[in-house]
């Protein structure tokens, strides 16, 4: 009987130990985030357009893509511009330029200009 009594007492205490451990593991997991895990997306709607100008104001600026569809995008004083790698202004932004716009879709999709580069 007490070889069966020590296999039995072994037994309970691995499974106790397997036990604790699966806790302190699962409680690991909810407080602290893993590295590999991707971070949660981002709420910013922001997307990249590509296109020819075909109209500028001061206010707004409006594209034409591949496909030949219209885009305008507000520009507000946060937008920044540049024109062949240099700082530039909207004013420097002229109809038939080539450009690509990082611009910010807002709650009422509406798009806004974050970044104009104009080739």
């Amino acid at each position: 009987m007490s070889k069966v009594s020590r296999v039995l007492g072994a037994a309970v205490l691995c499974l106790g130990l397997l036990l604790s451990a699966s806790i302190v593991m699962a409680t690991q997991d909810q407080s602290m985030p893993a590295k590999n895990q991707p971070k949660k997306e981002e709420k910013t709607k922001t997307t990249t357009l590509n296109g020819t100008v075909s109209a500028v104001t001061d206010s707004a600026l409006t594209i034409v893509d591949s496909q030949k569809a219209e885009h305008t995008l507000a520009v507000t004083s946060d937008t920044k511009v540049t024109k062949g790698g240099k700082d530039a202004v909207l004013a420097d932004v002229k109809a038939n330029d080539v450009v690509t716009i990082e611009a910010q879709k807002g709650d009422d999709g509406t798009w806004t200009a974050l970044k104009i580069s104009v080739a």
